[in-house]
């Protein structure tokens, strides 16, 4: 018995390192396609009357969009591609006004989460997306009725808007177990306040 427990501990623990590193794959192909577009957008503007520069930035983008797509898909070619588009920004438009700049981390990672959850969304089956959808629904309805609830105080408005943060995350990212984890621990955050204001 203490085997059998022994192993499935060892199975789930490397189903959760498989989960971690597709999902940190993502994120990486997320970071790369969002400053890829950021910046062939630009560089597209500066080169618009010149053929040659134009076809240079096309073969750079289609290689770094061919590495992205590969399967698996090839982060350092990528990674290269971009880093060519830098280096050319840099040293013909440095000073140019739209230059685009890095955003902020938490501007940067907003932008990335977005790649990333579109990149998730089409890898899943439709049929895991129509159950994502029924818990996405289902969260949001339950968030609105926490928040509408009246008396609610602001440390516990924080802890459910963190709480549904983190569920909404987990969609994003196709762990619907989590997310259904996340949202039943909004749920308790705001039963808990509901009893602490009925004995108040």
């Amino acid at each position: 018995m203490a085997r059998h427990r022994v192993r499935g501990a060892e199975t789930r623990s490397a189903e959760r390192e498989r989960w971690t590193a597709g999902l940190y794959e993502i994120w990486r192909r997320a970071e790369v396609s969002r400053r890829l577009d950021v910046l062939s957008g630009f560089i597209a503007m500066c080169v618009a009357g010149d053929d040659h520069a134009r076809h240079r930035l096309a073969q750079l983008v289609a290689g770094a969009d061919a590495a992205l797509s590969a399967s698996p898909p090839d982060l350092a070619v990528a990674s290269e591609h971009l880093d060519e588009l830098v280096r050319w920004a840099d040293t013909e438009w440095a000073d140019h006004p739209c230059r685009p700049v890095e955003a902020r981390p938490d501007e940067a990672d907003r932008q990335t989460r977005g790649y990333a959850k579109d990149l998730r969304h089409a890898a899943l089956s439709a049929g895991v997306r129509d159950e994502m959808g029924r818990i996405e629904l289902g969260l949001e309805v339950r968030f609105l009725a926490l928040c509408r609830r009246p008396g609610l105080d602001c440390r516990t408005r924080q802890d459910i808007f963190y709480v549904a943060g983190r569920a909404a995350m987990a969609l994003d990212l196709g762990h619907l177990e989590a997310a259904e984890r996340e949202i039943r621990r909004m749920e308790q955050v705001g039963s808990v306040e509901r009893r602490e204001s009925r004995c108040g």
